[in-house]
Formats: structure tokens, C-alpha cells, sequence
């Protein structure tokens, strides 16, 4: 189905004969795969003699539609599409030990067992939002995927903002808030030793569609649709962050955190540090090249590092 699809994106009229003779199946195939596609709502125009022609796609994250005008060089050249999953993160973990090429996507319009950072639950309604992992193989060691986490929340920022207009801000380390609201998280998992790391997988859950949430979230989270009040694209979405985590990857250290710097919502804001060993409130004032944030206390005036696998850190007059 989705070699038939793409061969309709190229807006052309193409006959069935046509199409079975590429892809190397029968014409009753080929039928087969349009009914399927209609149902799907694709708007796709048929003329006896003549053939098919796409004439209108649905929000679809199927690999064809997700692809179409994609820039990115490497990022999302293969995509692995599924209605639903368990944890997109958990595949591509699956996919990446099995030898899944740098760059290659895991999109789902559900998930059943979805997670964010600390343990959390991630809520994953089919067809309402973006669920994706992005499997990376960075030739680097794994003290320095801290920077992939800052990277990837500045990519999707970046991707968020570029595709809706939205002023998309990081809440340190990697959440993605617009007016105070949470509309992604994020979720970097690593496969390493001692002295490398072999696969890394980025996962992202961006709110959409979404029009309610439930009683515990309800007054920190909202989706894209309901801040800019219109229906977006979640296929322009993706390839925006496609594209944007190419361009963030290509940047040395010095310009990708002053990029990351430049989206935060939690620098120069008051904050609260929750720890296991304690609480306290100050002032962010800084992220350092290994991305723990820099709080001044307020008791003390001492500047601490924080680091974000010990801590979360909550705004003082909101959720930032």
C-alpha cells in the first residue's frame, strides 16, 4: 500500500496498468491498495482510460506522506510506520539491536505503553499526537549524550515553532512548553559500554490534537491545536524535526547551546529544586556544557549544579 501511495504523491495521473508494471503486482492489487487508501482518506480521483490521480491526503503519518518534500539528508530517509505499538522507544531499541541504519524513524499513531522521564506514563491517543523515536548512532562516548537530550528538545522547539508559529520554549532539560502549557516530552535512551555507545534512540511525544486531558494534567497541558487554535499538520511537524535535528546536529557545541539557550523558558525564571535529599528555591541562571542547570539558591546565594536525572525543577509562579 504505501509503495502505491507513493507513487501517487507525485500529483501525476497514473494508470493502474502503469503502477502494477512498477512495483511488479497485479492490476487487482493495485485496486486492492487504492480501496485500502480511500478508507484511510486519502481523495484519490480515478477516470476510466486515464487512471488515479491524489488529489487530497488526510493527516497521515504513513512514510509517504511523512517524506514528501523532506530535505533532510539522512534523518527519516527510512521510516517505519505502525497504527499502533507499545512504545515506539521500546522498537526502536528492537530495530537499532537488529542493525536499523542511523537516521531511521519509528512513528505510531498510538501507543499502549508509553513513557516519559522519571517513570511517567506518557498518554498516547490514536490520532491525536506525534509519537516517534529517532534511532541515532553517535560516534561519540557516553558522557556526551547529555548533549543529545538538549539537542533533540532544541530541534523539536524548533520544529513546533517553524510548522505552527508558536513560540515553543524548552523547560529545562528537554520539556516543550508554549504559554506555560506542556505540549511534549521527551525520553533518550542509550545502548552502551564503558567506552562507546552503540545506538541511541530519542523518542518524542507531542500533543496535537488533543482537546481535553485528564484532571491531573489538565491545568499544565495543552495540545498545538488548541494554542493556535487552528488544525496542524503532525506530517509537517515531523519533518520539520527532521530537518531541524539535522541542522542542530551540524552545529559545534558553543552555537547549539546558545540556540538552546536562546528557547529557554526556565533561565532567569525563579524555580523550585525537588531532590531526595531536600528542597530549595532560587534562580536559574545558567546551563553548563554538560547541561546541569546552574540555580542560585536563595538561601545561600550559592550556585548550584543541577543535575536532571536527580531532580525536578518547577517554576515558582507556574508550571515552568
Amino acid at each position: 500500500m504505501e509503495r502505491v501511495l507513493r507513487r501517487l504523491m507525485t500529483g501525476e495521473t497514473v494508470s493502474g496498468e502503469m503502477i502494477a508494471q512498477e512495483l511488479g503486482v497485479t492490476r487487482a492489487a493495485v485496486h486492492q491498495h487504492i480501496g485500502q487508501l480511500r478508507d484511510l482518506g486519502f481523495s484519490i480521483e480515478s477516470a476510466a482510460r486515464q487512471g488515479y490521480r491524489l488529489t487530497a491526503c488526510p493527516d497521515s503519518l504513513l512514510a509517504p506522506v511523512v517524506q514528501h518534500g523532506l530535505s533532510a539528508l539522512w534523518a527519516g530517509r527510512q521510516v517505519v510506520y505502525l497504527k499502533t505499538v507499545g512504545s515506539t522507544n521500546r522498537h526502536a531499541r528492537m530495530l537499532a539491536a537488529q542493525g536499523a541504519e542511523h537516521g531511521t524513524l519509528v512513528l505510531a499513531d498510538s501507543q499502549t505503553e508509553g513513557r516519559g522521564r522519571r517513570g511517567r506514563s506518557w498518554i498516547s491517543p490514536a490520532g491525536e499526537g506525534i509519537f516517534m523515536s529517532l534511532i541515532l548512532r553517535p560516534q561519540t562516548h557516553p558522557s556526551q549524550i547529555a548533549r543529545l537530550s538538549l539537542l533533540t528538545a532544541l530541534a523539536v522547539a524548533e520544529a513546533i515553532a517553524e510548522a505552527t508559529g508558536l513560540d515553543a520554549r524548552i523547560k529545562w532539560p528537554n520539556d516543550i512548553v508554549i504559554s506555560g502549557r506542556k505540549v511534549c516530552g521527551l525520553l533518550l535512551e542509550m545502548d552502551a559500554d564503558e567506552s562507546a555507545v552503540h545506538s541511541v534512540v530519542a523518542g518524542v511525544g507531542v500533543n496535537v490534537h488533543q482537546q481535553s486531558f485528564d484532571e491531573e494534567i489538565v491545568h499544565t497541558a495543552s495540545s498545538l491545536d488548541l494554542l493556535s487554535g487552528r488544525t496542524n499538520s503532525r506530517a509537517a511537524i515531523v519533518r520539520a524535526f527532521l530537518e531541524a535535528f539535522e541542522r542542530a546536529m551540524a552545529m559545534d557545541d558553543m552555537d547549539m547551546m546558545r540556540a538552546y539557550c536562546a528557547r529557554s523558558a526556565t533561565l532567569g525564571q525563579r524555580v523550585q529544586v525537588i531532590s531526595l535529599t531536600g528542597t530549595y528555591t532560587g534562580t536559574a541562571e545558567g546551563i553548563t556544557d554538560s547541561g546541569s542547570l546552574l540555580v542560585r539558591a536563595d538561601e545561600t546565594g550559592e550556585l548550584r549544579e543541577v543535575l536532571a536525572a536527580d531532580v525536578s525543577v518547577r517554576g515558582i509562579m507556574g508550571y515552568v
